[in-house]
């Protein structure tokens, strides 16, 4: 299935506002969730660089990415399901890029934090990001072929109108530590 969805990000925080018209293809075995996931990721890293499903020259891929000057990570984002050992060998090879991880739910990321404790070398490196329960559910069941899609991140809070309904979730964020 094919989502284009003409995007608005207004986040507080950063002093921003952007728009974007970006398209997501479900890929086969991909859940709708999955693709909820990088919308939400997409509007909470909003940059003019950064790239759905890039093409990347390594045995791992990530599902966003900003890459920098030199081509490298400069952001790598994964979304859903990750091993632990994935996330411990490219945080360990892009020892200069920042890494997040953004899940459905808080015990989604509270449970992959502790499995990586003691297992991911530079876990100082990760941002996990989830959200209240059923929200992405919710945003799933709203999107069809095309979108118009409403971000406004403040604190704490995200807010998502998707065809003039509203849905709000608390914006959980873990800065992991060593």
């Amino acid at each position: 299935m094919r989502l284009t969805v003409d995007l608005s990000v207004n986040d507080f925080d950063r002093d921003l506002f952007a728009e974007r018209k970006l398209v997501f293809e479900q890929r086969e075995g991909e859940g709708l969730v999955h693709v909820v996931l990088k919308l939400l990721a997409f509007a909470l890293y909003f940059d003019p660089r950064l790239v759905v499903e890039p093409s990347f020259e390594d045995e791992y891929k990530p599902d966003l990415l900003i890459r920098a000057d030199d081509y490298r990570p400069e952001l790598w984002v994964e979304c859903g399901q990750v091993t632990v050992r994935k996330l411990d060998k490219i945080t360990f090879r892009y020892y200069t890029s920042r890494f997040a991880v953004v899940k459905q739910q808080r015990r989604e990321i509270d449970d992959l934090l502790e499995r990586c404790r003691g297992e991911v070398r530079r876990l100082e490196a990760l941002e996990l990001v989830a959200f209240d329960p059923n929200f992405c559910l919710r945003l799933a069941d709203m999107l069809s072929g095309r979108n118009d899609v409403v971000v406004v991140i403040a604190g704490t809070s995200i807010q998502v109108v998707i065809g003039g309904v509203t849905e709000t979730s608390t914006l959980h964020r873990i800065h992991a530590k060593a």
